[in-house]
C-alpha cells in the first residue's frame, strides 16, 4: 500500500487484486478526507478490495468500506464488474451514510 499520504486517523487499505494500489488508495484518500474535513466524528477507516472472479462470476470485484464514526460505525459493500466502480460506489454509499447521520444528529 502506498504511504504517500497520511490520514489523521487509523486507515487500513487491503487490495486483494492484481491491480495497482496507488489509484485506488488516492481515490479513497480524497473522498474520505473530503468527508472528514471540518468534522471530528470519523476516527478511522478500513477498505478491502478483492476480486471475486471465477468460472461462475467472471470479472467481479467487491469493495467493502468501513468508516469508524462516532457514535456508530458505518459500512458499505459493492460488487461490480469493475474494481474502480465497486470502490467508488462503496465509498459514495458510506459517505452518504455519514452525511445522513450528521444531519440526523444536528436535528436533535
Amino acid at each position: 500500500m502506498p504511504n504517500n499520504k497520511d490520514f489523521p486517523f487509523d486507515f487500513a487499505f487491503f487490495n486483494k487484486t492484481s491491480l495497482p494500489d496507488a489509484d485506488f488508495y488516492d481515490t479513497a484518500y480524497t473522498l474520505i478526507m473530503d468527508a472528514a474535513e471540518g468534522h471530528s466524528d470519523i476516527t478511522g477507516a478500513s477498505i478491502s478490495l478483492e476480486e471475486l472472479s471465477s468460472d461462475e462470476t467472471p470479472h467481479a470485484y467487491q469493495a467493502r468500506v468501513v468508516l469508524y464514526v462516532r457514535p456508530n460505525n458505518l459500512v458499505a459493500t459493492e460488487v461490480m464488474t469493475s474494481a474502480r466502480d465497486s470502490l467508488q460506489n462503496a465509498l459514495n454509499a458510506v459517505i452518504k451514510q455519514v452525511r445522513k447521520k450528521r444531519e440526523q444528529l444536528s436535528n436533535h
